[in-house]
């Protein structure tokens, strides 16, 4: 039983990397929990925000080449 990952497992190691992220345990809990209560995973949410920012980034790149201003974000 011990071997049944291993192929997936050595996958991961070998195609991702690790990104660690210190979070007070509150805020943790909390992210946990809505994101439970909406059925899905903080890892999913997580990697969702990083490929929309990244794409969010690379657009604003490619109009700022073409002379076009970024919008200004409202926080």
């Amino acid at each position: 039983m011990e071997n049944k990952y291993a192929a997936q497992k050595k996958h991961l190691r070998t195609h991702y990397v690790r990104f660690s992220l210190d979070l007070r345990p509150e805020v943790l809990e909390e992210f946990k929990a809505i994101c439970a209560r909406r059925g899905t995973t903080p890892t999913t949410e997580i990697k969702k925000f990083i490929d929309s920012y990244c794409k969010q980034t690379q657009e604003e790149q490619i109009d700022n080449e073409y002379g076009k201003k970024p919008e200004k974000q409202e926080r």
